[in-house]
């Protein structure tokens, strides 16, 4: 025992040991065994979430393993000419662990989950948050009404834009938008329904401006992009010079099998 440890600090690391020794500690996607310098994931799951991108899209931002921009310069994750934002920056496709990863830092506050999220798209966008340089002038999250706040007890979207204002430099408001119409979840309403659902549903904070301003509005995940585009459209009617987007998981980011 050190000078500077106390018999009851010796006894808390005792006991955690055997602790870990008849509960060994599970990856949090997988439960496979965690090794020590993996406290959370393991190796495999962060290798899975963490897939090389071949291409990046000058134009968007987006990313890929196959498929990449055409002649033109456009790839097939640029947005259409009529949407309210640029582009969308992201970490990885939304399927099987990526998903999984997702639904337990929102829904079950796996609030460890959401610092490795950040950390991957802190690592995975700093290359193109670098190019965009100073058009990017402010950091926002998708808000929350605060009546689902208060049932989820955070904003898993706050974690994730803090952690990328902080990383790069450019400052973080969390009003900047708010959600002033209580909404069913996306993931509940039919994909042809989704576009209604959120409609009128977002207006600018209360003595917030956007008025000339580059936005990068941050959310966890991105699939039909109906709620993005509807927070684009109100930064944008309120004066925004731009908005891109950034999200830890993407719908449509792999390229479809031969064949489809």
């Amino acid at each position: 025992m050190s000078a500077q440890t106390s018999p009851i600090q010796a006894l808390r690391g005792w006991g955690a040991a055997f602790v870990d020794m008849l509960y060994p500690p599970v990856c949090h996607l997988c439960y496979r065994r965690l090794a020590p310098e993996d406290p959370v994931i393991c190796f495999r799951c962060r290798h899975t979430l963490r897939v090389p991108a071949q291409w990046r899209c000058i134009r968007c931002g987006a990313h890929g393993s196959a498929g990449g921009p055409e002649s033109d310069g456009r790839c097939r994750l640029c947005p259409p000419d009529d949407a309210p934002y640029r582009g969308i920056l992201s970490v990885i496709g939304y399927h099987d662990i990526s998903a999984r990863c997702v639904h337990l830092f929102k829904y079950r506050r796996r609030i460890e989950l959401g610092r490795v999220m950040a950390r991957l798209m802190v690592e995975e966008m700093a290359d193109p948050l670098g190019r965009l340089g100073a058009r990017i002038e402010c950091v926002a999250p998708v808000p929350l009404h605060y009546g689902r706040r208060l049932l989820r007890g955070f904003n898993q979207s706050h974690l994730l834009a803090r952690a990328l204002a902080e990383a790069s430099g450019r400052p973080y408001d969390a009003r900047l938008l708010r959600r002033r119409r209580f909404t069913r979840r996306q993931a509940l309403v039919p994909r042809e329904k989704r576009a209604g659902n959120v409609k009128g549903a977002f207006a600018m904070g209360r003595r917030r401006e956007a008025d000339g301003k580059g936005v990068l509005l941050v959310d966890d995940v991105v699939t039909t992009g109906e709620t993005i585009k509807e927070c684009a459209r109100v930064l944008m009617e309120a004066g925004a010079r731009e908005v891109w987007i950034a999200c830890f998981a993407r719908a449509r980011m792999e390229s479809p099998p031969m064949g489809e």
